[in-house]
């Protein structure tokens, strides 16, 4: 009996440590956002308090975050009209950086039910 409470007990630990993962999602040195919304009055914007990353746009819906520094950094993606700036959507990432590598916090969409997740 003593065998099996061990090695349930053990079986458990290792699962644990397989698969859990506090974070939504790692990334070595960079990662990319793109958003496939193609609408001719709309166009993406972004914000971003962020030391410790740089963001190079690639075209109007794509996005390269190269990890700088480390730290914590907030970006936010608008979908905005272009005729009269009202925003259709809001996605807002919170990433950490530490040893070049990115770790992917917390997400928020606002009028999208999915919104794409960073690769």
């Amino acid at each position: 009996m003593r065998y099996i409470i061990i090695f349930v007990t053990t079986l458990i630990l290792l699962l644990f440590v397989l698969f859990y993962n506090p974070y939504l999602g790692t990334y070595k040195d960079q990662l990319t956002i793109e958003y496939d919304f193609n609408e001719s009055d709309y166009i993406w914007n972004y914000k971003s308090d962020c030391k410790s990353m740089n963001i190079n746009k690639i075209n109007d819906n794509k996005w390269v975050l190269k990890a700088v520094s480390n730290g914590l950094c907030s970006v936010s993606f608008e979908y905005n009209n272009i005729n009269d700036n009202s925003r259709k959507y809001l996605i807002k990432y919170i990433f950490k950086v530490k040893n070049n590598k990115i770790y992917w916090l917390d997400g928020e969409g606002t009028g999208l039910l999915n919104f794409p997740n960073p690769y």
